[in-house]
């Protein structure tokens, strides 16, 4: 399928002021690769706003949830019946809907893209890969062995999401927008689950397209099924350039960066260690202390539970966390990669 013309991008998130670093580390790979598109950002709290406000990045905008509450009038009432975690997953085909309704221009792609997302090469790969497509999805691609425990997720994996602003385009999102206002629970319930487990039905939409190529959306969760390579500088999965990594479950532990490879049984090779979790700590770094410097400081989280529970829960996650180190699913927070 040969791609369209270049069109009119416009890219929208969200994140709050504890997710600031990686959505600057976002926005920062899109532009090193040569994106210079829109990108509309959903502020979940008032000091990501104040931030973007502030720094005045070129083609980057926020706006604060009661903004989007107005231009949906649905969403506000559901603040009372949702928790949190599920109020803003509900946000999700609202604010690409926002963002497409912003640029209101036929045949603009409007792609949502969560925070934790990395790019390694230029975004327009993945808008050519679309084609003549109005939606386009990516699969999780879990390994054979993960495939039954994981499926209660969703066959498609909500990190990177696109809808043209064409009538098949609109006919999905609006779908989509209705499904999510209707139900939005956090725990997979009848074959759907917040706001990934709808894409299951996006298939059965005309004019969606699936990008099948695992250099799309490589994460924790798949790695372990590609044949993933560094040569001369370029990870290649399966032979391809990657173009974006998903970077679920990165914490900082002291003076580690415990990645999520663990927990889904696969380890940081050689590849992934240099060319995607070094080069993406080193920016997350540069970023925390740029936004160090602009929010107001933040208590240090609460012990997650009290008693011998809470103690038990602390013991279990340090062991993790000291396999992770010892087992190399770790990555010193003094790790440097030269920029590419």
């Amino acid at each position: 399928m040969s791609p369209r013309p270049t069109r009119t991008t416009v890219y929208c998130t969200y994140f709050d002021s504890g997710y600031l670093s990686r959505g600057l580390t976002l926005i920062e790979s899109l532009r090193t690769h040569g994106d210079h598109s829109d990108i509309v950002i959903l502020a979940l709290d008032a000091d990501v706003k104040a931030f973007f406000d502030s720094e005045k990045m070129p083609g980057v905008s926020a706006i604060l949830v009661d903004e989007l509450e107005r231009a949906e009038p649905a969403l506000g009432p559901l603040k009372e019946t949702r928790s949190r975690m599920e109020y803003y997953f509900t946000c999700t085909p609202l604010l690409i809907r926002y963002a497409m309704n912003q640029v209101s221009k036929p045949g603009t792609v409007a792609i949502y893209l969560d925070a934790d997302l990395y790019f390694v090469d230029a975004p327009q790969r993945a808008i050519d890969a679309l084609g003549e497509g109005s939606v386009g999805i990516i699969e999780h691609r879990y390994p054979a062995r993960l495939a039954t425990r994981l499926a209660k997720y969703g066959r498609f994996n909500v990190g990177w999401v696109a809808f043209v602003d064409d009538e098949d385009g609109r006919r999905v999102l609006d779908w989509y927008a209705k499904s999510t206002l209707e139900w939005c629970g956090d725990k997979p319930t009848d074959g759907k689950y917040a706001d990934q487990g709808y894409l299951d039905w996006f298939p059965e939409f005309a004019g969606v397209e699936i990008l099948h190529s695992g250099a799309y959306d490589l994460a924790p969760w798949n790695t372990a099924r590609h044949d993933i390579r560094l040569t001369d500088g370029i990870v290649t999965v399966d032979g391809d350039p990657l173009d974006f990594f998903h970077v679920h479950g990165l914490r900082k532990v002291g003076d580690w960066f415990i990645t999520a490879q663990s927990v889904y049984g696969a380890k940081v090779t050689p590849a992934l260690r240099h060319g995607v979790y070094e080069p993406y700590v080193e920016a997350l770094q540069r970023w925390d202390a740029v936004a160090s410097t602009k929010l107001p400081a933040r208590p240090a989280p609460a012990k997650r539970g009290v008693g011998l529970m809470g103690l038990a829960f602390r013991t279990y996650k340090s062991a993790l966390n000291q396999w992770a180190i010892v087992s190399g699913n770790a990555i010193p927070a003094n790790a440097h990669s030269p920029r590419r």
